[in-house]
């Protein structure tokens, strides 16, 4: 096929590149940061496309810009309305072949596929398969964009996806507990889920931490950098835990702002939900003229609690086991 005659050409914008990097840095290694990074542009670009096209999507049933889903699973996916999830896949200049995860191979209209030209700028949407069979796409199989849209319109209208498609899939709900953080491993030195020590994080954070505990019980702390999409600085995210008896462990959680600011956004929450994602609300906490937000709580050995830290619909959300 004529990839120049069928391809769909956009440059990629500061405003796609600032969300891609938002959701990449918040990821675990290089590796899934690349993705990540890759992937995000992937789906914005064809967001555009289908804005262009006037082709309707929902932001809140796709994978692609889920902070949960794509920490756990290699998805680009992007909903569209009535339809379903079309997954879209990136690739570099002068590749061959589009890599298919294996958690994608299944429950999608089609398969999109983007080239990512980083150095121009640039995008070019080079085609499109309904279905794929391997992990490995040979581009000379992509159909053109006008087939796409007729295949679309022809596509029958899809009743209750929500019911039978839940917003995260079954198997990224099957690796939620590959991600938890666990604390018990902190002791040990072993951090983990890109956690690091406050002074590798806190150090290229222009401002002073206040002190949290003095105790002569054994303690330790990390520190991660959290992205909110809509938010033009991330936030910086303390953690403490003291030892207080073999079994009880004290967890300290600050939230401080990254920026020169000495103040949190107005606004800006951090909760401790329950095992049904409900907050508990003597553990949430608001900001407001606020320097820094705290909870303080405590928790046995084996305990499991979720902390979300968000700014109107944006959220973060981190799974721990003490």
């Amino acid at each position: 096929m004529n990839f120049n005659q069928l391809a769909f050409i956009t440059p990629i914008n500061q405003k796609m590149i600032q969300t891609a990097e938002k959701l990449s840095q918040q990821q675990r290694n290089e590796q899934k940061t690349r993705e990540v990074y890759l992937n995000t542009l992937a789906v914005l670009v064809v967001e555009f496309f289908c804005q262009c096209m006037g082709i309707e999507t929902e932001f809140s049933k796709s994978y692609g810009l889920d902070n949960v889903v794509i920490s756990l699973m290699n998805t680009a996916s992007i909903f569209i309305k009535d339809k379903g999830l079309l997954e879209c896949r990136p690739v570099l200049p002068r590749e061959n072949f589009c890599e298919i995860p294996p958690e994608v191979l299944s429950e999608r209209i089609g398969y999109i596929v983007v080239e990512i030209d980083e150095l121009d700028r640039q995008a070019r949407i080079l085609g499109f398969v309904e279905s794929v069979t391997n992990e490995k796409l040979h581009l000379t199989k992509l159909i053109s964009l006008q087939d796409f849209l007729i295949y679309l319109n022809k596509l029958q209208k899809v009743e209750n996806y929500a019911s039978s498609h839940p917003d995260i899939s079954e198997i990224a709900r099957n690796k939620l507990n590959e991600s938890i953080v666990k604390l018990s491993k902190w002791f040990e030195g072993l951090l983990d889920n890109g956690w690091q020590s406050e002074l590798a994080v806190a150090k290229d954070v222009p401002k002073d931490i206040s002190s949290v505990n003095v105790t002569d019980k054994e303690e330790v702390g990390g520190a991660k950098i959290v992205h909110l999409m809509h938010l033009s600085e991330p936030l910086l995210l303390i953690l403490r835990q003291t030892r207080l008896s073999e079994d009880e462990i004290e967890i300290i959680l600050r939230l401080y702002p990254t920026s020169e600011s000495i103040f949190l956004l107005n606004g800006t929450k951090m909760t401790l939900l329950d095992d049904e994602n409900n907050p508990i609300p003597q553990l949430e906490k608001q900001a407001k003229a606020s320097n820094w937000l705290q909870l303080r709580f405590k928790g046995n050995i084996g305990d499991k609690f979720k902390l979300k830290i968000s700014q109107g619909e944006d959220s973060f959300i981190e799974n721990f086991i003490f």
